[in-house]
């Protein structure tokens, strides 16, 4: 079973004909729920959720409400699921297989769709339910929580939580400050494992380990200090930046006036175009990384100019091996190579 279950419910958000059959959808609704919905809702909470769902149809006696909290949900985890199913539906229904092969079915009141409307049909599917995969995960950011009582407490414990707690950059709402991923939890998960590794690896290097534990662990309190927070936003930009340029290659994006929206289709949808080019990814990798004024590396030297005139406000830092004071000319910091650069430091 799956969390669509009549035509009537697929028919509250996308619009089919009269003849369409559960039978006939059933299959891609099931597939559309393994390779899309469950990643977004983690296995755990879908398989808290799906029996809850299914428990409150008819003609189960007596009929068990949902509870409000997943009755708001439905509708995010449907619209998503509709769609997706509509994808993966559409090469497929108008065709068989079996012991005569592949065969196409006609009637004498209607004929196949040309295959441009097919293709324009297959992308705008995919494209609905990226954007509604998205407003499914904001929803579920904006309302999980475990305390005081838990509300969607398996998805918030779980690793399918956008929240990157425990990080400098711990949400998309951060990111999206300084990159314009126009607030996509999806683009968001697709460089979190990024933004981790520049977190615990570089830049320990440019503030220190323990400056770095300290900034994270009043963050997670929301014990900011005045200074910690003035140097939180001279690091967020290195980070989202320098993540966004080195994942970016690995992505399949569209790059418009809206910012990058990353899909999730199968390779033959990406055919039909409308992805970014080698250029469109070449021209915007540059501005994240060689600009002078907004690249990354202008960002760290505005962070390592900002340390050093600041420095008495930061001890931890100061006591650290990543600053030093020789006798002349006075603070200096050490030189950092970066693939960015067009020099190397010795």
């Amino acid at each position: 079973m799956s969390l669509i279950t009549s035509i009537a419910e697929f028919k509250k958000f996308i619009a089919i004909d009269d003849n369409a059959k559960m039978a006939t959808l059933q299959p891609f609704i099931d597939e559309a729920e393994q390779l899309y919905i469950i990643p977004l809702l983690g296995q755990a909470f879908y398989d808290e959720l799906l029996p809850l769902y299914l428990g409150s149809l008819p003609p189960t006696d007596p009929i068990v409400a949902l509870s409000p909290t997943n009755a708001k949900l439905l509708p995010y985890i449907q619209r998503a699921l509709a769609y997706y199913t509509q994808l993966l539906a559409i090469p497929h229904v108008t065709v068989t297989f079996g012991d005569m092969g592949v065969r196409q079915h006609r009637n004498e009141s209607s004929d196949p769709a040309p295959r441009w409307k097919e293709e324009k049909l297959l992308f705008q599917a995919l494209k609905n339910g990226d954007i509604h995969a998205d407003k499914l995960l904001e929803f579920l950011e904006t309302n999980a929580t475990l305390t005081p009582t838990p509300v969607y407490g398996t998805w918030y414990s779980s690793s399918a939580n956008t929240k990157n707690s425990g990080y400098i950059v711990y949400g998309t709402q951060v990111a999206s400050r300084h990159i314009n991923i126009n607030n996509s939890r999806r683009v968001f998960l697709q460089l979190r494992n990024k933004i981790r590794e520049i977190e615990t690896r570089s830049i320990p290097k440019l503030i220190s380990q323990e400056q770095y534990a300290e900034l994270v662990t009043q963050i997670k309190t929301d014990t900011l200090t005045s200074a910690n927070k003035d140097l939180i936003e001279k690091i967020e930009p290195i980070i989202c930046k320098r993540a966004l340029y080195m994942q970016l290659p690995f992505m399949r994006v569209q790059i418009n006036e809206h910012g990058v929206f990353v899909y999730s289709g199968t390779d033959d949808i990406f055919k039909l175009g409308q992805l970014a080019t080698d250029a469109d990814v070449k021209i915007l990798r540059a501005q994240l990384c060689d600009d002078k004024e907004f690249g990354y590396p202008a960002d760290e030297a505005t962070l390592h100019q900002f340390i050093l005139d600041n420095i008495d406000d930061y001890p931890l830092i100061k006591a650290s091996t990543v600053y030093t004071v020789p006798p002349v000319p006075g603070p200096t910091w050490g030189s950092l190579n970066d693939p960015c650069n067009k020099h190397f430091s010795v």
